[in-house]
């Protein structure tokens, strides 16, 4: 089984939105199953523009944190009437009317822009009542953790890229879990007719470099044991990087592309990192170890 991990769970929105209630009901209902925080660097960047902080890392931080696939994002927008019938019941330590009315104006705006993306959710003017939105939001979590196939993250990934106005992410990244069974690895992805030479190239080098640390042939004469740290790919390339570790129990397996076309050629590449991570799973793990697939890609584009 493969999963697509929920890292961090951001509850977002103006003030009176009811993120505090549905930060309450989530842990209710799930038994504190997800790390939920009430706001995230979205919130940190809104105010500081709203308060003309000078703070230049405000869209650096932002950014890295959105674009972190296993990080998701809900947004409370409700209607303003209801917003100002909350203001008029129990007021707010920070705000007046006309300062509520601008946070709302300026997250309502932000959430217009960035809606697209696939890891931002939109529950502008929902009708639910928090017991309802909590189950709702736990019903979209699971489905999208649970992976049918490497398809749907490369999708993912596209639809993400896509999102952006000049269709590059730089950078992105993203991490699977697999429980060691490798049920969507698949060999025939080194006959790819657009990169299975290439990816033969690859995987050539990664399992004869393992073979080679293990024997000793390596500028120490060491034999390495299973927990080395020398397992490793580096190239020019647009998979430019590649180390197998195990590593607390977990086979971890870090794949770093420099260049990645997500329309064209990393629904391919994903499935030969996939593949590749498996064979190296069974040279240097115990069996049904868990592992972790990380990827990192530098220039996440569409070529148009």
């Amino acid at each position: 089984m493969v999963r697509f991990p929920t890292l961090n769970l951001f509850i977002e929105g103006p003030d009176l939105s009811g993120k505090s209630s549905l930060i309450k009901e989530l842990h209710s209902q799930t038994q504190y199953k997800r790390h939920i925080f009430d706001r995230s660097q979205i919130s940190r960047k809104i105010f500081c523009d709203l308060y003309e902080r000078d703070y230049a890392l405000q869209y650096l931080h932002m950014d890295n944190e959105v674009c972190n696939l296993n990080n998701r994002f809900f947004f409370l927008l409700p209607e303003k009437k209801e917003i100002l019938k909350r203001f008029s019941i129990r007021g707010d330590e920070i705000h007046d009317l006309s300062s509520l009315l601008v946070v709302y104006d300026q997250f309502s705006a932000f959430l217009d822009s960035y809606h697209p993306f696939p890891n931002i959710y939109n529950f502008k003017n929902s009708d639910l009542d928090i017991a309802s939105l909590a189950s709702c939001v736990d019903c979209i979590l699971n489905d999208l953790e649970e992976v049918g196939s490497l398809d749907e993250i490369s999708d993912y990934v596209f639809s993400f890229v896509n999102a952006s106005s000049q269709k590059e992410i730089y950078p992105l990244s993203f991490f699977l879990i697999d429980d060691g069974k490798f049920e969507l690895a698949d060999s025939t992805i080194l006959e790819n007719k657009k990169e299975g030479d290439y990816y033969q190239m690859i995987y050539k080098k990664m399992i004869s470099k393992i073979k080679r640390e293990l024997a000793g042939d390596n500028p120490y004469n060491r034999k390495e044991t299973l927990e080395s740290r020398r397992f490793i790919f580096s190239d020019e390339t647009c998979i430019s990087f590649i180390q197998a570790a195990n590593r607390n129990g977990i086979f971890d397996f870090h794949a770093v592309l420099r260049s990645s076309d997500v329309k064209d050629i990393f629904p391919h590449d994903l499935k030969f990192l996939y593949y590749l991570m498996s064979v190296c799973h069974q040279m240097i793990s115990s069996k049904h170890c868990m592992a972790r697939l990380r990827i990192n890609l530098n220039s996440a584009h569409i070529l148009e």
